[in-house]
C-alpha cells in the first residue's frame, strides 16, 4: 500500500531542501511542499506495479490551486482503472483535501475532526481612502477600455466595481461547481446537501459529516494504520518516488516550467525572468534530441516587456510548441501561450486578462502640507524629472502615459489576434482585462483543448510522431551544493529576523506584496488582480 503524506503545498515541482526540517521547526508548522510531478508520475506507475496494491492519502493542511487540484484529482480517477483502492485519512481536511478524498473509495475522519468545508470566497483590501488619509494619490493609468483590468482597482477606488464583482462571481461559482461535482459523482452527494454542508459548516462536527455522507466512517489514526498494516506493507512516498523514471528513449519531450510572476530578473524555480524561460527555450530548441517542447504555464502575468520577449523566443522555435495552462495563465501568463501551437487548459485554470496597466505613486499633499517639505527642480526639458513622488503629473504628462499604454495594449491584443487566428472584432469582447476560466477560453476560442499536463505532453509527442519519448524537465534545478547555500541563506534570514505579527501580517497582504512587486518591477505590466491568486 502507498502511503502518500497530502499535506502542505502541492507546486509544479519540488526544491530538495536539506534544511526542510530546520525550517519547520523555526516556524513551527509544516511548510513541506509535493511536487505534482513526481505525483503524475508516481501514480501512472503505480497504477501497473504488481507490487502496489492500493493508495493511502493522509489528510493535513494541503493547499492546491483549483487547476492542479482538477489535474491531481484526473490523474488519481486514472489510477483508480486499476481497480485497487484508494483510502483517505484525516484529522483535518481542507476543502480542496475533501475534494480529493471524495474521489477516495473510502475517506476516514477523526472522531473529533473537521472536514473544512464552507463554500467558494475571496476578499479584497481597498486603500483609496487609506490613501486619501496621508496625502498619497495613486497613479494608475490602464488601457483604454480595459475596465476588467481589477489589479489596480484597489488603489484608486473605495469599492469593488461591477465588472470585478462579475469575473469573480463567475470565477467562484464556477470552482463551487467543480467541487460539487467530484462529490456528486464519486461520493452521491447532491449541490443541494453540499451547498447545506457550507451553509451550517457541517464539517465541523465529525459525526454530522459522517452521517452527510461526506466520509464513510469515523476512526483514530493508530486503528486505521494497524488495519491496514494487518493487510498491507506501507511503502512511503519518499521510497517510492526514489524509483520513478521519465523514460530511457532517445527522443525526448521538453517540459518547461514557467512558474511563478514574471519580472525583470533572471528568474528562478519561483519567477520567470529574462532569463531562465528563454535559456530554457533555446536549450529545447537547439537539442536534436528534443522532438516537442510543452511549455507549462502557471504565472498571473507581470511585466509586459520581459513577456514578450519570451513571446518572440517562442516565436522562434520551429519544433511543435504546446502550452499546458496549470492553475493561473493570466494577462503576462497568457501573452506567453497565445502563440502556441496549441493550448491545453483546465476546465479551473484562471486564464485571459488581456490588459495593461502601469502603477505609479505620488504624494505631493502628504509631502509638502503634511511634512512641509518643497522640492525645487532644475531640468532641461519637461520630463527629465518625470515621474516623481513630489509632484502630481500634469495632463499633458498623464495623456503622454496614457498613449504608452495604449501602445502596449494594441501590441498585447494583436499578438494574441495573430497568434490565435483571430479577428479582431471578435477578440477585443474578450479582452479589457477579463478574467476567464479555462472552461470559458475553451468557449470562446482563447485555448483549444481541456486536458492536463500528461494530455499537452502526449499531444506535442503526437505532433512530432513519437511513440517512444522520455520526458526532459527545464529549466535545470539546483543541485549539491547550490542547493545547500540557498537553502541555508534562508535558514538564517529565518533565525535573525526579528518577528512583529503584525507587520508579518502587512507585508503577506497580496495587496502590498504587489506594490513591492511592482517596485522592483517598474513599467508596463500584464498581471493578473493578486485578489485572484487567493482562490
Amino acid at each position: 500500500m502507498l502511503k502518500i503524506n497530502l499535506s502542505g503545498e502541492l507546486v509544479e515541482r519540488t526544491v530538495d531542501d536539506p534544511f526542510e526540517a530546520l525550517n519547520a521547526e523555526l516556524l513551527g508548522q509544516d511548510i513541506s511542499a509535493i511536487g505534482l510531478n513526481e505525483l503524475r508520475l508516481g501514480l501512472e506507475k503505480a497504477a501497473t506495479d504488481d507490487n502496489i496494491k492500493g493508495i493511502f492519502f493522509e489528510h493535513g493542511a494541503f493547499a492546491s490551486g483549483y487547476g492542479m487540484l482538477e489535474e491531481l484529482g484526473e490523474y488519481l480517477l486514472e489510477f483508480k482503472k486499476s481497480g485497487k483502492p484508494v483510502y483517505s485519512y484525516g484529522a483535518y481536511y481542507t476543502q480542496k483535501g475533501a475534494y480529493l478524498s471524495a474521489l477516495s473509495d473510502t475517506a476516514i475522519l477523526h472522531p473529533g475532526g473537521i472536514m473544512d468545508i464552507r463554500g467558494v470566497g475571496i476578499s479584497s483590501t481597498y486603500y483609496k481612502d487609506f490613501f486619501d488619509k496621508f496625502g498619497i494619490e495613486p497613479l494608475v493609468v490602464r488601457g483604454t477600455g480595459n475596465k476588467f483590468k481589477s489589479a489596480v482597482e484597489p488603489y484608486i477606488t473605495s469599492e469593488m466595481s461591477a465588472e470585478n464583482e462579475l469575473q469573480l462571481s463567475n470565477l467562484t461559482n464556477q470552482f463551487w461547481d467543480f467541487l460539487s461535482q467530484g462529490f456528486s459523482n464519486y461520493k452521491g452527494i447532491s449541490k443541494d446537501v453540499l451547498d447545506a454542508c457550507a451553509n451550517n459548516w457541517t464539517g465541523m462536527d465529525a459525526a454530522a459529516a459522517e452521517d452527510a455522507g461526506l466520509v464513510e466512517k469515523l476512526a483514530y489514526r493508530e486503528d486505521v494504520i494497524e488495519d491496514l498494516e494487518d493487510r498491507f506493507n506501507l511503502v512511503s512516498w519518499n521510497d517510492y518516488k526514489s524509483t520513478l523514471s521519465k523514460g530511457t528513449s532517445t527522443d525526448r519531450v521538453a517540459v518547461i516550467y514557467a512558474n511563478g510572476t514574471i519580472g525583470n530578473g533572471a528568474g528562478d524555480e519561483n519567477s520567470i525572468g529574462t532569463k531562465n524561460i528563454i535559456k530554457a527555450l533555446e536549450k529545447a530548441s537547439n537539442n536534436k534530441r528534443v522532438k516537442a517542447i510543452v511549455l507549462r504555464v502557471n504565472s498571473p502575468g507581470g511585466s509586459a516587456l520581459t513577456s514578450d520577449m519570451i513571446h518572440h523566443a517562442i516565436e522562434k522555435v520551429e519544433k511543435p510548441l504546446i502550452v499546458s495552462q496549470a492553475n493561473y495563465a493570466a494577462s503576462g501568463g497568457y501573452y506567453i501561450s497565445c502563440n502556441a501551437d496549441a493550448i491545453f487548459t483546465n476546465s479551473t485554470t484562471v486564464t485571459g486578462s488581456i490588459g495593461i496597466f502601469m502603477s505609479l505613486f505620488t504624494a505631493e499633499q502628504l509631502m509638502s502640507e503634511t511634512l512641509g517639505l518643497n522640492v525645487e527642480e532644475v531640468q532641461t526639458h519637461p520630463l527629465a524629472n518625470f515621474p516623481n513622488l513630489y509632484k502630481h503629473p500634469s495632463q499633458e504628462q498623464y495623456t503622454i502615459l496614457q498613449n504608452m499604454i495604449d501602445k502596449g495594449y494594441a501590441d498585447f491584443t494583436g499578438k494574441v489576434a495573430a497568434g490565435r487566428n483571430m479577428e479582431m472584432d471578435y477578440l477585443l469582447p474578450l479582452c479589457g482585462g477579463r478574467v476567464w476560466t479555462g472552461s470559458d477560453a475553451i468557449d470562446n476560442a482563447l485555448a483549444d483543448y481541456e486536458g492536463n499536463l500528461s494530455n499537452a505532453i502526449a499531444f506535442a509527442a503526437g505532433e512530432a510522431g513519437l511513440e517512444e519519448y522520455r520526458i526532459y524537465e527545464l529549466p535545470a534545478q539546483k543541485t549539491g551544493l547550490e542547493r545547500y547555500i540557498d537553502s541555508f541563506s534562508s535558514t538564517m534570514s529565518k533565525v535573525v529576523g526579528t518577528s512583529n505579527p503584525f507587520m508579518e501580517k502587512l507585508a503577506n497582504d497580496p495587496m502590498i506584496s504587489d506594490l513591492i512587486e511592482l517596485g522592483e518591477n517598474p513599467g508596463l505590466q500584464a498581471k493578473l488582480d493578486p485578489a485572484f491568486r487567493n482562490l
